[in-house]
């Protein structure tokens, strides 16, 4: 019994000592998610870097976007700088669960949008904004498909990660299909997907 109340005291502690943020977010359809952002990026993660706020309350994780195409009418800088919750310093972990994680070397379609009162980028719409650029493998297609892991999926089983990126698979589209969703979402066009399509 000693050694159950030691294990249980400290596993407290270590979770006392990972902070966790928690939210709930509406989801948004992908015709309001593009007519929001900022910018819609295709760009590779060169660099990540984590550091306190200025009060040393929260963590950020930084990322350097070398971006290769940015969709619809609005262009841009060929580097970006992101910067999400979350991350590890000096040892101590933050997770924002349910928020999109920015790994190094990472092909990645981002909506992109600023911080309120501030000039710093962000992923627009959580996790809704982070593609993952992909080979399908039934026919080596280049695709998107949704970022199947968020902060804090890491304590997911093995069989639960491979649901998810399963899952996130079949519901790829190609690089020229979102190119063309995002235009239409841009000009206002209020049709259903499948009706732009034809």
């Amino acid at each position: 019994m000693h050694r159950r109340s030691l294990s249980l005291i400290t596993l407290l502690l270590i979770v006392s000592a990972t902070p966790l943020f928690a939210f709930q977010y509406e989801e948004q359809s992908f015709d309001r998610v593009a007519r929001d952002a900022k910018y819609v990026v295709r760009a590779n993660v060169v660099d990540t870097w984590s550091a306190w706020d200025d009060a040393h309350q929260v963590i950020y994780t930084y990322a350097t976007l070398r971006v290769s195409r940015y969709f619809g009418e609005i262009t841009g800088p060929d580097t970006l700088v992101v910067r999400e919750v979350g991350g590890l310093v000096d040892g101590y972990k933050q997770e924002a669960i349910g928020f999109p994680e920015i790994r190094r070397g990472e092909n990645v379609v981002l909506f992109l949008s600023e911080w309120d009162g501030s000039t710093d980028l962000r992923i627009h719409a959580y996790n809704q904004g982070k593609y993952l650029v992909r080979h399908r493998t039934r026919d080596f297609t280049e695709v998107l498909v949704e970022d199947p892991m968020k902060q804090g999926d890491e304590r997911l089983s093995p069989a639960r990660r491979l649901e998810a990126d399963a899952a996130a698979e079949e519901a790829a589209f190609t690089i020229e299909e979102f190119a063309e969703m995002v235009n239409a979402a841009r000009a206002g066009d209020d049709r259903p997907r499948a009706a732009r399509r034809q």
